[in-house]
């Protein structure tokens, strides 16, 4: 069956938000690690809203809670191989826009601490929520989770084979 003109054309703009929203989270993480490390020193922080929110620069060499600390290459193979999955799945979902966007959010977060891990040694963290006992974690860490979560709701929304035949 032939797609139709406005198909392909709204395709094709699905396809360009996307890379333009993983560019954006890119960036963002990585400037967001660069202002840290360049305005705060290694262990401090700032309040940003005291008893709430704080800005903290954290060398993390493993993940939560420092797990695994030191054991860097582990993680780094694990996110190489990520990265690959998450790019299959991306070609092979690309005609479904919650996957799209779930995937791409993983993505963004998985290279922003892989470049980390390579170009510093470690991730930089800097998030620090004050009234909960949470690890300190950055904007990438935010990608892959809200990522995770778009696509437990896809994968919990989505209507059964059997169902999208019967329409």
């Amino acid at each position: 069956m032939k797609k139709s003109p406005a198909y392909s054309k709204n395709r094709i703009l699905i396809w360009i938000l996307t890379a333009l929203l993983f560019v954006l989270l890119l960036t963002l993480d990585q400037v967001s690690k660069s202002w840290i490390r360049l305005n705060i020193p290694t262990g401090r922080d700032i309040s940003v809203i005291p008893g709430i929110l704080s800005l903290t620069n954290i060398n993390n060499t493993g993940a939560a809670w420092s797990f695994l600390s030191g054991k860097s290459f582990i993680f780094e193979i694990i996110a190489v191989i990520a990265v690959f999955v998450f790019l299959f799945f991306i070609y092979f979902e690309r005609n479904h826009t919650g996957y799209l966007i779930g995937l791409t959010l993983m993505l963004a977060g998985t290279i922003g601490n892989l470049l980390d891990r390579f170009l510093v040694g470690s991730v930089t963290d800097m998030i620090q929520l004050d009234f909960i006992n949470f690890p300190i974690f950055n904007v990438a860490d935010s990608c892959v989770t809200i990522g995770v979560i778009v696509l437990f709701l896809v994968i919990l929304l989505a209507k059964p084979e059997s169902e999208k035949h019967a329409e």
